[in-house]
């Protein structure tokens, strides 16, 4: 039995249709976080965002990006550093792990005060979600908003 070239490539298709993706979950997260209680860990203030969406496999291959509201409509990106006055400033610095995002927030005289009530939007993407988006620069909300379709 012959098999012609155009059948060869007819089939060749089925062969490949059904391949598992190799990049897995290919859904972008999104999820706020209202913090009421903080943490004193001198000479830090801290906080846990427990966020079951923030797997393993994201850990290893993905992205966690977090942005704390400026209570004006727009989010600014963590990890940032914002001006109280011309010799004052507070940092707000995330790192997540599996299961969860946990935030410090230290003031530049070490005198840190309870940061009060923080709304913070949580970012999630897959490995295919980076490979995805190569050119999002991640510190420009507005830019992931579009990117993203948020």
């Amino acid at each position: 039995m012959k098999i012609s070239i155009f059948q060869l490539l007819f089939m060749l298709p089925l062969f490949f249709a059904c391949s598992k993706d190799k990049y897995g979950n290919t859904d972008i997260k999104t999820n706020i976080h209202t913090v009421y209680n903080w943490t004193f860990e001198d000479p830090s203030y801290t906080c846990v965002i427990n966020d079951a969406d923030i797997t393993q496999d994201v850990v290893d291959n993905g992205a966690v990006h977090v942005y704390m509201s400026n209570d004006g409509g727009g989010w600014v990106a963590l990890p940032c550093t914002l001006p109280m006055s011309e010799t004052y400033a507070s940092t707000y610095t995330p790192v997540h792990f599996v299961g969860g995002v946990k935030i410090w927030q230290t003031d530049t005289d070490l005198l840190t005060l309870d940061p009060g009530q923080k709304t913070f939007k949580v970012i999630i993407l897959s490995e295919h979600d980076m490979i995805l988006h190569p050119n999002v620069d991640w510190t420009n909300y507005e830019e992931v908003e579009t990117a993203l379709h948020l």
